[in-house]
Parts: structure tokens; C-alpha cells; sequence
């Protein structure tokens, strides 16, 4: 028994010899812990104006092929194909969002292709800004929007 005790005091006496001290020069005690999601990441380092799922852009605006519609008093945006095949019309409910960190409530159509259109009404916030663009985010359903300031 006595073996075992003194065998148990020199393993916790080299366990704690070995274990790091703290950095006396660390400036920082609380270190900032990125908590965004990689879709997140991939739509903050996106620049084309469109809508993002799970990360992807899924409809790009193009100048070429697109047009675009704005109406502040109806709290609209529309980007759409000139054949119409493809489009994306945002509904922003209460409010138009303008800074990071704005929440809106946002009724969102969208159709990809020819065919079926897909109605998303969701929380967005703003998680970046430029004096142009906006970005949304939902981090719960991956949805995300870069948008022209109304």
C-alpha cells in the first residue's frame, strides 16, 4: 500500500513539472473563439450579388444577363434573367436592414430554373457591410443574400 501511495505521488509530481506554465507576454487572456460556420465564411468572402445556400451562390447577379429593380417605399429587390427563367425577389417585412447586426424578417422568391419557384420567409442578419452591398444570414437553414443597398 505504501508502494502504491508514493508510486501515485511521484506520477502527480511529474505530471504537474511537465504540464506548461502560462505565457506571462500573452496581451490577450480571453482569446477570440471564431464561432461563424464554413458557409458563413464562404458567403463573407463572397463578392457577386445573388443568393447563397449552404454556402453556394445558387443565383448570380450578371450585368450581362440580369437585371435589377429596387423600390425602397415597397422595401423590394428583384434581380431577375432576361428570359425571366431565373430570378430572386426580396421582401423585406418591417424594416430595410443598414447596419451589421440588423435583423429582418424577409419573405424571399426565388426560382433557379425553368420550373418550380421556392418561398422563403426568414431571419436574416447583417453580418458585413460596404457602402454598396449588404450581406444577410440565416445560420440555421444556410441561407444567405448579397444585396444592393435600397
Amino acid at each position: 500500500m505504501l508502494r502504491f501511495a508514493l508510486a501515485l505521488v511521484v506520477v502527480a509530481t511529474t505530471m504537474a513539472v511537465s504540464c506548461p506554465e502560462p505565457d506571462p507576454g500573452s496581451d490577450n487572456p480571453n482569446p477570440v473563439i471564431d464561432t461563424k460556420s464554413t458557409e458563413r465564411k464562404q458567403l463573407e468572402a463572397s463578392y457577386i450579388e445573388g443568393l447563397y445556400l449552404k454556402g453556394s451562390c445558387a443565383l448570380a447577379f450578371d450585368l450581362g444577363l440580369f437585371q435589377r429593380a429596387v423600390n425602397p417605399v415597397r422595401r423590394t429587390c428583384r434581380i431577375q434573367s432576361d428570359d425571366q427563367t431565373r430570378y430572386l425577389n426580396i421582401f423585406y417585412g418591417e424594416s430595410v436592414p443598414v447596419k451589421e447586426g440588423d435583423e429582418v424578417e424577409c419573405e424571399i422568391h426565388y426560382r433557379l430554373d425553368a420550373g418550380e419557384s421556392t418561398t422563403l420567409i426568414v431571419k436574416l442578419v447583417v453580418v458585413k457591410t460596404t457602402d454598396e452591398y449588404l450581406w444577410l444570414w440565416n445560420e440555421f437553414q444556410k441561407v444567405g443574400l448579397i444585396v444592393q443597398r435600397l
